[in-house]
């Protein structure tokens, strides 16, 4: 699909002359194939923002060479930013204002970085690691680059937002709860030592439901973003995307280290998924599309893999029932509420 997709002339805009800013691009990863969709598409800046790593390295240089081969004109820079840490993301925040101020302002921000079911741990801020790095700290790079979007727009065209590829968020299905985006104490939301199916199927707690909480937090807020920007009349997109279960270097870290996902879930998940740059196409379509509106939610066909359709359109379900946690008004003033 992939393929496909990009050599089509009419599932993505031409983005020359626009700047392009997109977190989690480490080889491998979502981000990374929707940043070679942006050098393929002619963007004029292409902003990576991540921690400092080996994998974010390797990204960056799979990108450059990229542009190489094609003789792209896109131009790539690197700016750190560590999602648990809110210091480090105000400062990368500014950086981006500075590059985007140089070039007309930005015309795309898609917050993709992501951590996976994890252990109960804090970040440096005293939250959840999961929520920060997922939620929270993008919450606050947008409201810091916001002002570079409206500059975009300003231009006539409506330029695009789009908060964070969501993993489909109704599962287990709760509402969002306000003790997830506070500061608390490690291991008390659930701890790590819940069996995964007796989160999914019974309504315990652990890793997987603080997952549950980062990622529909993540789409609420592409819902309630749309809303807001709708109200001020802002030339200026929110959309948000369902990756479904891509076979990414999000899965293999999420078996390593404080990632709590077993080898045998892992395995039984890939098997049902598709390609990590098949399952980034639902970003690219919300981020690049030509037929991407504002309030959109773009998931594979499939469920778990398949050709990006809306499943979300202009803020209200394509299939009523499918999406209620996302579209919740409750859910989406509460979020505001929470990460501000």
């Amino acid at each position: 699909l992939y393929d496909d997709y990009v050599a089509s002339p009419d599932k993505f805009n031409d983005l020359t002359g626009k700047v392009v800013a997109i977190t989690g691009t480490s080889a491998g990863g979502l981000g990374f194939y929707a940043c070679e969709v942006a050098i393929k598409k002619n963007a004029k800046v292409l902003l990576l923002l991540n921690r400092d790593s080996s994998s974010a390295k390797k990204g960056e240089e799979g990108l450059k060479a990229i542009v190489e081969e094609i003789k792209a004109p896109t131009k790539i820079q690197s700016i750190t930013c560590d999602m648990q840490d809110m210091e480090v993301v105000k400062k990368a925040g500014e950086e981006v204002n500075k590059v985007a101020d140089k070039n007309g302002g930005l015309d795309v921000l898609v917050c993709n970085t992501g951590i996976m079911a994890t252990r109960d741990k804090r970040s440096k801020d005293g939250y959840e690691v999961q929520m920060q790095t997922n939620q929270l700290s993008h919450f606050l790079l947008t409201s810091i680059v916001f002002p570079s979007l409206v500059k975009a727009s300003e231009a006539g065209e409506k330029h695009v937002l789009s908060p964070i590829a969501a993993v489909h968020a109704e599962c287990p299905p709760k509402n969002l709860e306000q003790r997830f985006f506070s500061k608390c104490g490690a291991n008390t939301l659930g701890g790590d030592d819940t069996w995964t199916l007796s989160e999914l199927m019974l309504g315990s707690e652990g890793p997987w439901t603080r997952y549950h909480m980062s990622k529909l937090a993540n789409s609420v807020f592409a819902m309630a973003m749309h809303k807001k920007c709708q109200e001020k009349g802002l030339k200026i997109k929110a959309l948000t995307a369902d990756p479904g279960v891509a076979s990414s270097n999000l899965q293999v870290s999420s078996t390593k280290g404080d990632g709590l996902m077993s080898g045998w879930f892992a395995k039984t998940l890939m098997g049902s998924g598709h390609s990590a740059p098949d399952g980034s196409l639902d970003i690219s379509m919300c981020a690049f599309s030509p037929d991407a509106k504002s309030g959109d939610m773009y998931a594979p066909e499939e469920g778990a893999r398949g050709a990006p359709k809306k499943v979300i359109e202009e803020g209200k379900e394509v299939k009523e029932g499918s999406e209620t946690l996302t579209v919740s008004e409750e859910n989406q003033s509460n979020l505001w509420k929470w990460c501000e």
